[in-house]
């Protein structure tokens, strides 16, 4: 019986961190910013290649057919994304100029689930005024 739409069984913190090595991260709460250019200076691709079989063993076999076959960037980004989501934290990408060009930096980010969640306990009072 699956545990969720993407995994069979649920990532160990040990798979977490190989996947962060893949990337360069030391571990989860890593804030440092990489890129795509980071990503081939640290061979990720590779790197994910060789754990694709690892990997495998979490996915629902559909869903290792879409995400582990031609690894590209974007690809393994998602991959790091799904990970990671499972332990309340986000890969975030923001668009920075970088000598002159634009690029696509990411960092991890603990999320709070109490800031998301619309239906929190907390009482807002709103005011609404309209100027003549």
């Amino acid at each position: 019986m699956p545990k969720n739409q993407l995994f069979k069984i649920i990532p160990n913190e040990k798979i977490i961190q190989s996947i962060l090595d893949c990337f360069g991260l030391s571990d989860l709460n890593d804030t440092r910013f990489f890129t795509k250019k980071n990503m081939l200076d640290s061979n990720t691709i590779h790197k994910l290649n060789e754990l694709s079989e690892e990997l495998k063993s979490f996915y629902l076999p559909c869903k290792s057919k879409i995400y582990l076959y031609n690894l590209n960037e974007k690809k393994s980004i998602t991959i790091l994304r799904q990970f990671i989501k499972l332990y309340n934290f986000k890969c975030i990408g923001i668009e920075k100029s970088i000598q002159g060009k634009k690029e696509m930096t990411y960092r991890l980010l603990k999320i709070d689930k109490e800031q998301l969640s619309p239906k929190s306990q907390q009482k807002r009072e709103y005011i609404i005024s309209f100027d003549i």
